[in-house]
């Protein structure tokens, strides 16, 4: 089955397809700088449309032509560091479709330009009746989403909490994926942190709607924050795993969506954070995370 166009959020991130094998569709991604976030470290956020199109995607290839899925959900566990730079792929998995149901599951591993496994994904697609919007593929877009360039070193010394203020004022830059994706920050307390997604055209899926691993990037970058605010002076961080599962399609002509990121646990070395991502007009769950932080 000829898999459909590449949308423009892949465009927009650099995911291609790479290959049609016997077990699924490759796609791959190029990673580098403008993935970065605040701390020069490349999260899992930076990967989550590649892998919302390759994993979640194999339940959509699995359909008879003409049929469509959206992800329901898509759950990440780091195996190791990702690679500041270089190609990332991914090869989506059918492991379970129930045709009277609707529901499938799929699955793939993130490996680095070495064949090393970066990551591992499962994802659950339901199959909608919604119709394809024509003006979300095709053509690219006359406006490009921003390159996400800026980059200054965390400054030393600082508790995490200090330093996630000092972003929400402008002070620090808040990293390159945060600009990508426009991600602001609004509230900024210990354990807790509020900003804002402001939904792009870039950012469509074949259905015309926010895509869920753009979604999927925002929670883990509240996620990462709110985690933050709990770390003393020099104490690192890094995403274990993170689960997210998609509620409501965010329209891209619609309001701005509400996340709110809050450590509901702190451990010597483990903390557990809660993303709820939300519409700002009506207060409608769209999306919501569960993530493990490890301290390091």
């Amino acid at each position: 089955m000829q898999p459909p166009s590449v949308d423009r959020v892949n465009d927009a991130m650099g995911v291609t397809l790479q290959d049609r094998g016997e077990t699924g569709l490759t796609y791959a991604q190029e990673l580098g700088p403008r993935f970065l976030d605040h701390r020069g470290v490349m999260p899992l956020g930076a990967v989550g449309v590649l892998l919302e199109t390759a994993v979640a995607g194999a339940v959509l290839h699995a359909l008879p032509p003409g049929g469509h899925s959206v992800a329901s959900s898509l759950s990440v566990s780091a195996a190791s560091t990702l690679p500041l730079d270089g190609k990332v792929s991914v090869t989506g998995r059918m492991l379970n479709f129930d045709s009277d149901a609707g529901v499938g599951l799929g699955s793939g591993e993130l490996l680095d330009a070495d064949g090393n496994v970066c990551a591992t994904a499962v994802a659950r697609g339901i199959v909608v009746t919604r119709p394809v919007d024509s003006s979300a593929v095709g053509e690219a877009l006359t406006q490009v989403p921003p390159s996400g360039a800026r980059l200054e070193p965390e400054p030393d010394g600082r508790y995490g909490l200090d330093v996630v203020r000092a972003i929400a004022f402008g002070d620090v830059a808040r990293g390159p994926l945060a600009d990508l994706l426009q991600v602001e920050l609004r509230v900024v307390d210990t354990g807790l942190v509020t900003g804002a997604l402001a939904p792009q055209l870039w950012m469509s899926n074949e259905l015309g709607s926010v895509q869920g691993g753009v979604l999927f990037a925002a929670a883990d970058l509240l996620s990462g924050l709110a985690a933050q605010t709990v770390t003393e002076p020099g104490q690192r961080y890094r995403m274990l795993d993170l689960r997210t599962d998609f509620v409501r399609s965010p329209s891209l002509t619609g309001p701005e969506i509400h996340i709110e990121s809050e450590v509901v646990r702190v451990g010597r070395r483990i903390e557990l954070v809660e993303t709820r991502l939300t519409g700002s007009s009506n207060g409608k769950l769209m999306a919501r995370s569960f993530a493990t932080v490890h301290r390091m």
